[in-house]
This record gives C-alpha cells, structure tokens and sequence, in this order.
C-alpha cells in the first residue's frame, strides 16, 4: 500500500477531491475525445492546420523549435496496472466473479501492463512514430527553409533516453526526406542544465497547499464501480479492500491504466470503467497541479517563469546568430519534457498555455492535453522580406497551431517584429531579486523563525536577519542589541533565552527551503576580536547545517573589518558592506565583492551601481518601503532590494503597480 501511495505521490495526484461545479467548456472537452483525459500521457493530435499567408514578400528562412518526446511508458506499473489486472484476475479464479465489463478491463489491464514491460519513462513505437510525423508535417510545411537555406541543422537533447531517441526520429525523417541535409546531433550535462531546468521547492509548496485546500472532501461514491466489474459487488469491496485498503485508490489504479493505454496502441477507451465525475476530478487535480507549477498562473508564474530564463536566453542568442548572418543554421531542434515546455510557453506569453490565470480559471478553462500531449512542441518560424530594410519577423506555433502574444502588437496577422519579441522578453523576469529584511515579519515579530518561514513561503529571493554573539559565546537573532533592558553582547544567553532565536535554532528552518538565501548580517562588536569570534561561531552553525553553500547564504555587514574577514574566508561567497562611506572601487580594492547602501547614497551616487558592475560586483540597497524609491532602485538596476514590503515590491518588479 505504501508503494502504491508513494507513486501516486510522485505523480503529484491527491486521492480526494471536493465537490464542486464542473466547467461546461471542460465537460465538452473531455466528452469530445474521451483520451484527453490523460493530461500529459494524452498522445499527440494531429489535426489539419491552415497557415495565414505572410506579409507580401516574406517568406520563412529558420525555425527554432522545442519539441516534448513523444507517447512513453508511464512510472510504476507494478503498483499500478499489475495491481488492477491482478485483483480483477483473483475476483474472476475465486468466485467473486466479474461482469462482461470487468473481464473487458482485465484483459486491457493486462495489455497495457505488457506494454509496459518493468520500464519506466521509455519512449513507445508510437513516440517514435509522433515525431516522424512532426518532422514530416513541418519539412512540407516550410520547404524554403530546409531546400533554399543552407541545409544545417542542429539538434540537441536532454540526456534521457526517451529525449534522445525521440530526437534521432525527428532528424531521421527529416534525412529521409532530404539526404542532402547537414545534421549535427548532441546531448550532455550542459544542455541538460538549460533543456530542462530543476523544479523550485517553494512553487511546489505553495501549489500543493493550495490543492490540498481544493481537493479536501471525500470522492464520488465508488459503487458505481463495483457494480459495473463485479458480479457480486460487496465481495469485489472486501477484496479491494483487503488489497488497497482505499476504494478511491482502486478507482485512480484505473485512471493510471486508462491514461497509460494511448502509449501502447491500445485504443480502447478505458476512462469508460469509470464514473464522468471521477475522470472529470482526476483529470483536473493532475492538470492544475501542472498549471500551477509549470505555468503562468498568478500564484506561482512570477517565481516560475525565472526559472526558464536561461533555456529562452539560448533559443534567443541561436535564433540572433542566424537573423544576423553569423549563423547559417535552417533550423535548430531542441528536444526535452513537458515542464520546460509549458514554462517556456509561459514566458512567451503565448495565448492558451501561458494565460495567467486563478487556479478556478485554468481549471475551467487551460485546455490540458491541447497544450502538453506527448510530442508537445512549439515552433519559432522566422521569416524575411526581399527589401533588406525590412525587420525580420516570426510567427508562433504551439503544437503546430498559431499563437498569438496578446500583450504585444503583430505587424500582421500572427507575424511579429523579432526585434519587438526580444523587447517584452527583457521585460519578462526582472533583473532586481527581493530581499525580506528581517524577514517577512508583518503579522509576525521581526527576526523571528515565523517571518524567516513567511519569506521562504513567500518566495523571497532572500531573507536578511541581524546576529550578535553573547559573553558566552552563543549566536543569538535580534536586530536591537538590547532585548528588555538586557544588552545581549554584554551578558550570557540565559539572560535572553526563549526571548529571541538562536542561530542554530534559525537555521533550521532556513535549512527546509533550498531556494530563499539566508542572508545573514553580523553586527558590530566593540571588539575586533569579539566579531572574529562571532565569524568563526557563524561558520560552525553553517557547516553544521550543511549550509555553508555560496547558493544558500550571503554576508553583510556594517562593520569593514567582519566584511574583510568573510571575504578572506568564504571566497566565491558573496559579502556585502552596509555602511556606504565607501566607494564600490574602495570596497573592492579590498577584497569584498559586494555593496549594501541605503537607498540614499545612491540617490547621491547613482554611478556607484554602474562602477560595482563593471567591477563584478553584487550591489543591495536598504530599506526600500515605498513606490518611488522602489521604482527608483530598480531603475538603477540593482541586483537585490531590502524591503519591508515584499508584495509591494513583487507588484512594482513586475509592473502591475
């Protein structure tokens, strides 16, 4: 049962769900083509496509192209499809027996179980088959690009096997078509890193609270079920209860069987097993899980679409080389998964995927397997006129269907101004990155391990809170260096205990959240020798949290000696100076790589920014409250905000205030 539940986990599925009023638009939907059901094991669907002709004398040159590998095996059949097709099985040999209908899910049960074959995530016949069709559809589709261009074409793929073997199908084709073609194929680490990009634990947090809210109540009733496999219903109960413990986990054991069939040929639909109702809910928990953690949505699209910044900046940099001749490339292939896909989607801001919407609106209405079937791919046509002063436009296509960026103006039709696309993408994820001071403590005590954990969850880029080291020698979180008439760096931490958090204590909620970077100020001591100390007793309480990371912490300080120390000590660490009596040229000349000044010395010295820049180095400001001096700073262009208004800050970042 454990194994059974770990899997359905992993899929992120919760096995409850509230009754609520299902979307007309989703209903007809799912009723059209019952298989869509499947979300992202939906395989992909070909349907006819009509292109708008381009702008009179255009005509298309390059494509850059993210593809999705194609129909795969889905992940624990043993605990899955085996589980169905052997309970079916023991009801049939002892008596129980089954229904027309539960002989019917037997059988396709034991097919889709042999599909599998005990391997997880491999890329089926019919994968294959999907993207020797994809690049069939889109060689005669755009014929100048591949017979009047230069012939070169570059594929690159993530390193997992269903990647690469859906890739050598679509190049494969492509050279069957064209013998004469040029291709350069390739996978490895350093493409992996921008092809498929790691999940944010605080998005997936944030999502799953959010879906445990939703889905709280009890499922549809399952007798429905039971009545429809077995001859005797209550034995076919006690029988799945004995085995699962949970009828509802029976029922999505089904689901797991209906939505692995499309993979393997199988064309029967399973979902018809099934209650509508129940495929409706787990259709819709699996694809708003998606949604919310992969797309635009407004709970998560401003920390999601950051993550995608790097695989955009290289289809960026790729489609600029050729639009400027230093590259001859027809078409460069890139093939990964869905995640990266949809957020890719996402910061294009494409019509359909990359809506930002509620989690009742995408639930509503994200069409889930139009957007990420297996196969998924998008396609950036570029096309040029005959008059060499004419911008060079491009057209999207999202699974081979024109999209539109509805915030950014077309010259014509679907087709965009390449040099007006590369515009709003700038704009897309903001350079500036919020630091909580104090952490997010409204509603909470500042410094407090509360606020730390209110900024982790609000996916802060980072969480700053102030240090001082008692006579006896324990590291204590409080920005004041007196707590109730106690001075903590003269008297012993009893004196404070329970009043404020040690670091350690601090620590250990930093540790839970990978993504929010603890930045830790040490404050002055009045002597040189104390802060050395309070130094060496913060490293100790790093290491032992295994946080002693540059991605996980930063230093700041007030005092130059302690910003001196930490650079000698931690370098490749980021360590900031907080006083701001000192050019970023003086501070560097110093060994410290990094200025945190209040926002008025750099209303003074704006050039200060500039300089630190130029010279590598991080550049803070504090404590930035209000509209115009937020919007100032980031004007500026510093790397990281200090604010007691995180929201405020997100808003104005990401122009919706």
């Amino acid at each position: 049962m454990k194994r059974i539940l770990a899997v359905l986990a992993l899929a992120g599925v919760f096995m409850a769900a509230r009754a609520q009023e299902q979307s007309a638009q989703m209903v007809q939907f799912l009723k059209e083509f019952p298989q869509r059901a499947g979300f992202n094991s939906h395989s992909y669907e070909f349907v006819d496509v009509v292109d708008t002709p381009a702008p009179k004398g255009y005509h298309p040159f390059y494509i850059s192209h993210y593809g999705r590998h194609g129909s795969r095996s889905e992940w624990g059949g043993d605990h899955t499809y085996k589980v169905v097709r052997d309970i079916l099985q023991e009801a049939k040999d002892n008596g129980i027996g089954l229904t027309s209908a539960g002989d019917s899910l037997l059988r396709e049960a034991g097919l889709v179980y042999a599909g599998y074959n005990g391997m997880d995530g491999r890329l089926t016949l019919r994968g294959v088959r999907e993207h020797e069709q994809l690049a069939n559809r889109m060689y005669h589709r755009f014929p100048e690009v591949f017979k009047n261009g230069s012939e070169k074409i570059r594929a690159v793929s993530s390193t997992v096997p269903r990647c690469i073997v859906s890739m050598n199908g679509f190049t494969a084709q492509l050279r069957a078509l064209q013998p004469s073609l040029e291709l350069d194929l390739d996978t490895g680490e350093k493409f992996f890193a921008y092809i498929a990009q790691g999940e944010n634990g605080t998005i997936r947090e944030r999502t799953e609270k959010v879906l445990e809210a939703r889905y709280a109540q009890p499922l549809v009733d399952s007798t429905t079920v039971f009545n429809n496999l077995f001859r005797d219903p209550e034995a076919g109960k006690k029988l799945v209860a004995e085995k699962l413990h949970s009828a509802e986990v029976f029922q999505l054991l089904i689901y797991y069987v209906a939505k692995a069939a499309e993979a393997y040929d199988i064309n029967e639909n399973i979902f018809r097993y099934l209650p509508f109702d129940a495929v409706y809910r787990f259709h819709e928990q699996q694809f708003l899980s998606a949604y919310l953690n992969q797309c635009n949505s407004q709970l998560n699209g401003d920390l999601r679409l950051s993550l995608e910044k790097p695989l955009v900046d290289t289809l960026v940099v790729q489609a600029d080389r050729v639009v400027s001749g230093r590259s001859d490339r027809a078409a460069d292939l890139t093939f990964g998964h869905d995640w990266p896909f949809l957020g890719l989607c996402s910061y294009l801001g494409l019509e359909g995927v990359g809506d930002r919407l509620s989690a009742d609106e995408a639930a509503a209405t994200w069409m889930a397997s139009w957007n990420c079937p297996f196969a998924a791919n998008l396609q950036m046509v570029f096309y040029r006129s005959h008059k060499e002063s004419a911008p060079v436009l491009v057209k999207f296509l999202v699974n081979e269907r024109e999209t539109a960026i509805p915030v950014l103006t077309a010259v014509e039709g679907p087709y965009y101004n390449w040099e007006d696309v590369k515009a709003f993408l700038s704009t897309r994820v903001p350079h500036t990155q919020i630091v909580a001071h104090r952490g997010y403590w409204q509603g909470n005590q500042e410094n407090s391990i509360e606020s730390l954990k209110k900024a982790q969850e609000f996916g802060c880029w980072g969480s700053e809170f102030d240090l001082h080291l008692s006579s006896d020698d324990v590291v204590l979180v409080n920005h004041d260096g007196v707590v109730k008439g106690v001075n903590i760096q003269n008297n012993p931490s009893e004196k404070v205990k329970g009043q404020v958090p040690t670091l350690d204590e601090y620590l250990k909620q930093g540790a839970k959240n990978k993504d929010c970077v603890l930045v830790l100020e040490l404050k002055p001591h009045k002597k040189q020798e104390r802060e050395f100390i309070l130094i060496d007793k913060c490293l100790e309480a790093l290491k032992a949290r295994k946080l002693l990371d540059p991605k996980r912490v930063a230093f700041i300080s007030f005092s130059y000696p302690i910003c001196k120390e930490l650079a000698k000590r931690c370098p490749g660490f980021t360590v900031q100076y907080l006083e701001g009596d000192k050019s970023p040229a003086q501070v560097y000349a110093d060994g410290i790589n990094g200025i945190d000044y209040h926002y008025s010395c750099f209303k003074k010295h704006p050039e200060w920014v500039k300089e630190a820049h130029d010279l590598g180095m991080s550049v803070n400001v504090w404590t930035v409250n209000n509209e115009k001096d937020i919007k100032q700073m980031i004007n500026l262009g510093v790397d990281q905000i200090t604010t007691n208004e995180p929201a405020l800050t997100r808003e104005i970042l990401f122009g919706r205030k």
